[in-house]
């Protein structure tokens, strides 16, 4: 299990006796602590004994995608659970995700499951969805399918998702290692944070690697960052939230995924670049921020698509349907 810290103080404890719940018990727990000044790495530290628990603290902040690439490097588990430091599982919560990806005929590449919205340091679950698989849209955004909606029942199928969300998703190594990129860099680290779970999931799908959604796999979230809640008051979030959306496409997208999504890509560009201008510009920027990547970014595309072994037209149909996901039975 890989989990990266930057000023988690008040949640970790609950999440990390989530992970001391978890049966079967995790081989190796790494907590990466991003140079946080509140106490973190201490909280982390408490478990030692009690997990089979490295922490390893950093001078400096290297972004949820620096911190996940070093907790990787060192454990060689078969699956990895990527868990947020405000997300605490059920003690199953893993035994069925690997129960439900061992199932099916189709290469799973992760598993993920059904999370709620918690409250306070206990993370104390509410009657409030937080995820139910990733989807995306022909605009190109990605959504946590069900974020923000009642807990009353719906989504309860196991489906086929475009992906999962880095806060409570497992990964088969074998799938992240074949979608790395040279070097073995897991999560982009142009990235640092903030879409780079929706990053990998493309890249997966790119190389056949599936998602598959579990229902019955539950676990609570607080999620600092709540869809519903709007932008305003995170400058230096969004800044990185308008970066990595062309990131995103930049490193994943062909040109047939372009043609197939025209024009929705395009309206959401205008709308986000004339925010930029008028009511954000403190994300103006990411703009300049987007360009001066820009050889990087078509270095790295060529990688992806150089190596894709799925047809554009397969990647097309996760965009082409609002929220489209395929159950597990059609599979």
């Amino acid at each position: 299990m890989v989990m990266v810290t930057h000023h988690h103080a008040d949640t970790l404890e609950a999440s990390l006796a989530g992970v001391q719940r978890l049966v079967p018990r995790p081989e190796r727990v790494v907590v990466v602590d991003n140079a946080s000044t509140d106490g973190s790495a201490a909280v982390a530290m408490r478990f030692d004994g009690r997990l089979p628990l490295t922490v390893l603290e950093s001078d400096e902040n290297t972004g949820f995608t620096g911190g996940f690439n070093r907790a990787l490097r060192e454990g060689a588990a078969d699956w990895v659970l990527s868990l947020n430091p405000d997300c605490a599982p059920a003690p199953d919560f893993v035994d069925r995700l690997l129960a439900a990806a061992g199932a099916g005929r189709r290469p799973v590449g992760s598993a993920t499951g059904r999370l709620v919205r918690g409250d306070g340091p206990d993370l104390v679950p509410r009657p409030v969805l937080d995820a139910a698989g990733m989807i995306v849209l022909p605009s190109g955004r990605h959504l946590d399918r069900g974020a923000g909606e009642p807990d009353d029942g719906r989504y309860m199928e196991p489906a086929w998702v475009f992906g999962g969300t880095g806060a409570a998703t497992l990964y088969r190594r074998q799938a992240l290692e074949d979608a790395a990129y040279p070097g073995g860099e897991v999560m982009a680290e142009s990235f640092f944070a903030y879409r780079e779970d929706a990053e990998l999931a493309w890249r997966l799908q790119w190389r056949g690697w599936e998602c598959l959604y579990e229902p019955t796999a539950a676990a609570v979230h607080a999620r600092g960052l709540r869809p519903e809640a709007g932008r305003s008051g995170r400058r230096r979030i969004n800044r990185h939230s308008v970066r990595n959306r062309f990131l995103l496409r930049w490193h994943c997208a062909d040109g047939g995924w372009h043609r197939a999504c025209f024009p929705w890509w395009l309206v959401r560009d205008l709308a986000v670049v004339g925010a930029c201008f008028s009511v954000e510009p403190t994300s103006l920027p990411a703009l300049a921020e987007v360009w001066s990547s820009r050889a990087d970014a078509a270095s790295r595309r060529r990688w992806v698509l150089g190596r894709a072994t799925v047809s554009s037209r397969r990647i097309q149909r996760w965009f082409r349907r609002k929220g489209w996901v395929e159950a597990v039975e059609s599979g």
